[in-house]
């Protein structure tokens, strides 16, 4: 992923977007936040206004903080300390978190002609999929090869959705 960031060089976003790292609080676009997630910095946080946030009927923001919160959801089941009963066959979908619901509601209607759609489209159903077997393998009692998948395979998914989505909207 971080070959394919060197796309990212070019700024062909058609909305201006922040992100905060903190402590520094430095404000930079879209594209410097999606460059720093995908060489590493997972500390970095997209901060956007108001105005900002809905496009095409998508709350990017929304979709981007929610398959986040799902690598911290994954390793507190992974190390015991979740309290939530998460199913397999609830977090295998891809069509009913925000960004799925878009996908398959919206989404479809105003971007299936894109190629890039379809792109985003499969890398959220494989996101799913992935959190599913992680979950499969914790409760079989493969913690070992969870935790490994979650650092690897998972987050290069997540990572990947980030990129499908700038390079949807670039598109669009």
């Amino acid at each position: 992923l971080c070959a394919q960031a060197d796309w990212l060089s070019a700024s062909r976003l058609p909305w201006p977007l922040g992100f905060t790292n903190r402590p520094e609080e430095t404000r930079m676009g879209m594209l410097n936040w999606l460059k720093a997630r995908l060489s590493g910095d997972q500390t970095s946080e997209l901060i956007l206004e108001k105005r900002e946030e809905e496009l095409h009927g998508l709350n990017i923001k929304k979709a981007l903080d929610a398959h986040e919160a799902w690598n911290s959801r994954l390793k507190s089941v992974l190390d015991g300390t979740s309290t939530e009963s998460i199913q397999v066959s609830e977090i295998a979908q891809d069509c009913n978190c925000h960004l799925g619901k878009w996908i398959y509601g919206p989404g479809k209607k105003s971007h299936s002609s894109y190629e890039e759609y379809e792109i985003l489209r499969k890398t959220h159903a494989e996101f799913h999929l992935c959190a599913g077997e992680i979950l499969m393998e914790h409760q079989a009692g493969n913690d070992g090869v969870a935790d490994k998948l979650l650092k690897t395979k998972f987050q290069n998914l997540s990572n990947k959705i980030q990129l499908d989505l700038v390079r949807l909207f670039t598109k669009a």
